[in-house]
């Protein structure tokens, strides 16, 4: 069984996720920097790839006290579960997640990752590494599910990293930013990754709610369960 899988990103109008020199992250508004901490309250784990933990300097923290003080009144921890993916291990020892006490850090990676920085990492975080060349998604997030409890998470980039999930039929819902600028590039990452990887069937979503907000577009997108020439029910097991 995993947990129900849900994305939140911010694309510009052209549908790029950032620039071709994967720049952070910061062409949405304060509001939209807000809704971040509003999604990742409704969840039990935040997941992100390790390039995207690296590039936008990320802690995966709540920093708004009434979101925190609110989960706790819900009977949950004040804040999700960090989760960082990597399948090659390279993770940094010195990012920002590790930096101070927070909600603990799951590392899923490897047995890539080396010798030296498992030791190194296991003072700060939960390594569970995979005998594989990748993380194999189905495992890793049934093991979220019976080991640390996690019945939804929110998967935050990158882009590579949601282009895996779609592949796999592991998204669930979709909350989506828009907003009104253009970043042009052929090399520019998209929602599932770079231009030219294509999905191998297309997933197909109805919309939840759409709405403005400033001179930005709010969607919420929940996946169609169509079993038939594009969809399979191999992985529609959910918490």
């Amino acid at each position: 069984m995993r947990p129900k899988i849900h994305a939140h990103f911010a694309i510009t109008a052209d549908g790029k996720i950032s620039t071709k020199n994967l720049t952070p992250s910061q062409f949405t508004s304060p509001a939209d920097k807000a809704r971040l901490g509003e999604i990742r309250a409704q969840h039990d784990a935040i997941l992100v790839g390790r390039g995207t933990v690296s590039t936008d300097t990320m802690s995966m923290r709540i920093t708004n006290k009434k979101l925190r003080e609110a989960r706790t009144a819900r009977g949950l921890s004040p804040e999700p579960l960090r989760v960082v993916i990597s399948n090659a291990g390279k993770i940094n020892p010195s990012w920002k997640i590790f930096e101070q006490p927070g909600p603990p850090v799951v590392i899923l990676s490897t047995t890539r990752l080396p010798q030296k920085l498992r030791a190194i990492l296991a003072p700060l975080c939960d390594l569970h590494l995979f005998e594989s060349p990748s993380v194999p998604l189905h495992a890793a997030f049934s093991m979220l599910r019976s080991e640390y409890g996690v019945k939804s998470l929110v998967c935050e980039g990158g882009g590579v990293l949601l282009g895996s999930l779609a592949a796999e039929g592991f998204l669930d819902e979709i909350h989506l930013t828009v907003a009104p600028t253009l970043f042009g590039g052929a090399g520019a990452p998209t929602l599932t990754g770079f231009p030219g990887h294509f999905l191998p069937n297309p997933l197909e979503f109805r919309i939840l709610k759409m709405q403005k907000i400033g001179d930005e577009c709010l969607l919420h997108l929940k996946r169609k369960r169509i079993y038939g020439k594009f969809d399979s029910p191999r992985n529609e097991t959910l918490v």
